[in-house]
């Protein structure tokens, strides 16, 4: 089981692809059997995990790497040359709020919501400061909220929000809350912002 590592211990690696949705189960595929196996045999690798979009047209992998390494100087297996490279960021956890003492990452059908923040750097600590104030807020209004954790992008322009839900319907119904509501959300003046919903399909952690 992967573990969100909240305290800065490991670099997030963080890459989002868009497919065609005929195309979806092939690059899972494709990552699992070959991109995943490639970097187990990096040394700086820790765990990866792979997610599939709702709407059948997304898959991002979440993966975890010693500091100071850059995943993105890994090559790409040549079978991914088939799709669409992916948009690659090298991530940091800034604020977490869990049900549970561990933030983790495990295959299933709980509903992650992957919200995406795109801003000026000179907005991205302004950006910190609110979402860290926004967490408590939201775990103790929003049932069905198991988790939040909020990373920001090394280059400071955007910031991701890995949040894990028991169910769409309660991820939606954070939607019509002061703060939340796309009409006047807290991230207003700061940054443009979309999101999406998976699951989990796959994990993998390097052995000890």
């Amino acid at each position: 089981m992967v573990q969100i590592d909240r305290t800065n211990a490991a670099i997030v690696g963080l890459d989002l692809y868009t497919v065609a949705e005929r195309h979806q189960a092939a690059l899972i595929d494709a990552i699992v059997q070959e991109q995943i196996k490639f970097w187990m045999d990096c040394p700086y690798f820790v765990s990866a995990s792979v997610h599939r979009s709702l709407d059948g047209v997304r898959v991002f992998t979440y993966s975890q790497w010693h500091p100071k390494f850059d995943h993105r100087s890994l090559p790409r297996p040549t079978v991914l040359a088939e799709f669409f490279p992916p948009d690659s960021l090298l991530l940091e956890v800034t604020a977490s709020r869990s049900q549970s003492a561990q933030v983790e990452i495990a295959e299933g059908e709980l509903v992650t919501h992957l919200a995406e923040f795109r801003m000026m750097p000179v907005n991205q600590p302004e950006m910190i400061r609110r979402t860290t104030a926004e967490l408590d807020r939201a775990m103790s209004n929003s049932a069905g909220l198991l988790s939040a954790t909020f990373h920001r992008s090394l280059d400071g322009t955007r910031m991701f929000n890995y949040g894990q839900w028991e169910s769409r319907e309660a991820f939606e119904a954070i939607l019509s809350q002061p703060g939340f509501n796309p009409e006047q959300p807290y991230w207003q003046g700061l940054a443009r912002n979309e999101f999406h919903l998976y699951n989990v399909v796959h994990v993998q952690v390097k052995a000890a």
